[in-house]
């Protein structure tokens, strides 16, 4: 009878630890379904400390490659995704700068955050206790140019 009840004690307690972890994941579209940008974070049990974190570039059919990087820690998330161009996408996660290249699908770390590390087009977020997202910058409105010419539809104004 003991022995059932320790056994049957074990196996609860072993099903109850494999669920405990959590995963939580979001991804940035780029081009329709062929390629995109996803971040993953893991939680391997409910008390540990911070977030395991990844990167996912997938470019379809060619490549999808998972990159492991620094551990983050709990509380509020946010991975900024700004447009380098040519297929390179820079992500800033704290005081960390990486270059995603899509056309590769690899990631390498900056020693020091870039001098300008090109247009900003949205952030991968998360409260704390939130699940993640990806929010996209709102979109940029052009400033009117100045060297324009005027509407040649509009009356002209006279000069004083």
């Amino acid at each position: 009878m003991r022995r059932s009840v320790a056994l049957s004690f074990a196996l609860l307690l072993a099903a109850l630890m494999a669920g405990c972890g959590r995963s939580d994941d979001a991804s940035m579209p780029i081009r329709g379904n062929d390629i995109s940008l996803s971040v993953i974070r893991e939680k391997s049990y409910f008390w540990s400390d911070g977030w395991d974190l990844s990167f996912v570039m997938s470019r379809m059919p060619d490549c999808t490659r998972r990159h492991h990087v620094k551990h983050v820690g709990d509380g509020d998330f946010l991975v900024d995704v700004y447009d380098a161009g040519n297929g390179g996408w820079i992500l800033n996660q704290g005081y960390r700068w990486y270059v995603a290249d899509t056309a590769s699908c690899e990631l390498q770390q900056f020693d020091d955050k870039p001098p300008f590390p090109g247009t900003l087009v949205g952030s991968f977020v998360a409260g704390d206790g939130q699940e993640l997202t990806f929010k996209a910058a709102p979109a940029l409105t052009p400033a009117p140019d100045a060297a324009q010419p005027a509407d040649p539809s509009s009356p002209a104004t006279p000069s004083q």
